[in-house]
């Protein structure tokens, strides 16, 4: 093969390669059932509960549910797992008036001991009671920061947080983003294999640089 035609098909399949890279699919995620470009029946000829349902005339416009309509914020229930040697979640960030519900499901007997620095005016005084079985809730209703451990498994890191603030939703939301959601979802095997596939071709083209030299084909005119 010509110095000449070799490079030319080394340029095209490094080109190949970095196209692949480049190609990675950027696509926003669509909604699985397809509901942001579809409109039912109901919807059409005002019937349905978007318009004349629980939404304009329901308990959230009259101020009658629960949660922020009727200005008292929080409510729901959060379960933590009380397992051997370790809480799940360690951490948990929720709402003022959300209750937390702690449940044993392990073998050994664990507790749920709050430090004494709590947020001033807060009165949680935990279950420092050990058991093996059972359930145990407190309402948070101060902000602030509460910090718990299981006292006979502080030294093997049983220990957790819980995060009172206004802001839970917020950033539960940048926690929880997924970046498929943002509309990149990420090849990983595509990007692999181009970066292999110009790595190889960038030493092969090397290779025969240095075997075989310059191509007597481009050499000068009147040279043998």
């Amino acid at each position: 093969m010509k110095r000449r035609e070799f490079m030319v098909a080394a340029s095209g399949v490094s080109g190949g390669a970095v196209a692949a890279t480049a190609a990675t699919p950027v696509v926003a995620q669509e909604d699985e059932n397809g509901d942001d470009t579809e409109t039912n029946d109901d919807g059409e000829n005002g019937n349905g509960d978007d318009v004349n349902g629980d939404e304009e005339n329901g308990d959230d416009e009259n101020g009658n549910g629960n949660g922020a309509a009727n200005g008292n914020g929080g409510g729901g229930t959060e379960t933590v797992l009380v397992d051997d040697n370790f809480f799940e979640p360690e951490e948990l960030t929720i709402e003022p008036g959300t209750t937390v519900r702690w449940e044993w499901v392990g073998e050994a007997e664990h507790n749920v001991n709050p430090d004494d620095d709590q947020p001033e005016g807060a009165d949680w005084e935990g279950h420092p009671e050990l058991i093996t079985d059972g359930e145990y809730e407190h309402t948070f209703e101060v902000e602030g920061t509460y910090d718990y451990v299981c006292d006979p498994h502080i030294g093997v890191g049983m220990v957790g947080t819980i995060e009172v603030t206004e802001d839970a939703d917020e950033q539960a939301a940048v926690a929880d983003v997924d970046i498929d959601e943002l509309g990149i979802p990420i090849q990983k095997h595509f990007v692999g294999i181009a970066s292999f596939l110009a790595i190889f071709v960038s030493f092969v083209f090397t290779f025969y640089l240095l075997k075989y030299g310059e191509s007597a084909h481009t050499s000068s005119p009147g040279r043998d």
